[in-house]
C-alpha cells in the first residue's frame, strides 16, 4: 500500500470525525428548545446514526481500526449502547485477504514458496483477524502446523492509523476537554508495535509450551527471524 492510499486513509477518518462533531454539537444546540422525551429520542438516533457511520469506515479500513472497535465494544462505561451493539460485530471474523497474498508473504519471508515449505496447505483460512489470518498446513516432515500470515504493509498501516487516533483524541481533548481519552490511546501506541511483533508471539507460546510440559521435535531455542509469518506446530491432546 503506497503513500497515497495512507493518505486517503487519513482523509476518510478526519472527514469522518468532522462529520460527527458537527451532529452531535448540532443536537446538543437543538435540544435546548425540546421537551426531554423527544431530545432523548434524537440522541438515541445520533447515536445509531454515527455508531453505523463508524463501524462502516473501521471495516472498510481494517487494520488497527477494527482492533480499535473491538476493544470499545468492551467499554460501556464510555460509550453509549447503541456504539456497543453495533462495534460488537466487529468481533466476527472478518473477510480474508486473497490467497495470492498468504503466498507472497509467505514467499518474501520464508525465502521458498508454499510448494517448497508444505506439503499441504489449507487455502481457505482457520481464522481472519484484523492484522493476520491463519491457516492449517502441513510441513514436508508431515508434521501438522498452523501458519500465521500477517497482511501485506500493515505494520505501515497500523503506524500512521496510531498516529491518525491519537490526533483526533488530541483534536477532541481540545474541543470538549470534558472527553479526554489519551491514556487510552498512549496505552495503544505502546502495545500496537508488539502484537506486530511474531517474534515476541512466538517466545510467548514456546514459553506457555514449556510451562504445560509439552515436548517438540524442534528446538525450542531457534531464532525466529520471520516477522511476518509464524508457523507453531499443532500440539494433540493426550488421550
Amino acid at each position: 500500500m503506497g503513500w497515497g492510499n495512507i493518505y486517503r486513509r487519513r482523509a476518510n477518518v478526519f472527514t469522518l470525525a468532522m462529520i460527527i462533531y458537527i451532529d452531535y454539537k448540532a443536537l446538543q444546540k437543538r435540544e435546548k428548545f425540546m421537551k426531554k422525551p423527544k431530545s432523548d429520542a434524537l440522541w438515541k438516533k445520533a447515536h445509531e446514526r454515527n455508531a453505523k457511520r463508524v463501524f462502516n469506515l473501521m471495516v472498510e479500513l481494517e487494520g488497527l481500526w477494527v482492533k480499535l472497535g473491538q476493544y470499545l465494544s468492551s467499554r460501556a462505561d464510555v460509550l453509549p449502547s447503541a456504539f456497543i451493539s453495533i462495534l460488537k460485530q466487529l468481533q466476527d471474523s472478518l473477510p480474508p485477504r486473497p490467497f495470492e497474498e498468504v503466498c507472497r508473504t509467505i514467499e518474501k519471508e520464508l525465502g521458498k514458496s508454499t510448494k517448497e515449505l508444505f506439503l499441504d496447505f489449507d487455502e481457505n483460512p482457520l481464522a481472519t483477524a484484523s492484522i493476520a489470518q491463519v491457516h492449517h498446513a502441513t510441513l514436508i516432515d508431515r508434521q501438522k502446523v498452523v501458519v500465521k500470515v500477517q497482511y501485506e504493509d500493515i505494520k505501515k498501516i497500523i503506524l500512521e492509523d496510531l498516529k491518525d487516533a491519537k490526533s483526533i483524541v488530541d483534536w477532541i481533548a481540545w474541543a470538549e476537554p470534558q472527553y479526554n481519552f489519551s491514556p487510552m490511546i498512549d496505552e495503544w501506541c505502546k502495545e500496537a508495535p508488539q502484537q506486530l511483533d511474531f517474534n515476541h508471539e512466538a517466545e510467548n507460546t514456546r514459553t506457555v509450551s514449556q510451562n504445560l510440559g509439552c515436548t517438540s521435535k524442534y528446538d525450542s531455542n531457534k531464532p525466529i527471524n520471520q516477522v511476518d509469518v509464524f508457523i507453531p506446530e499443532v500440539i494433540q491432546e493426550e488421550p
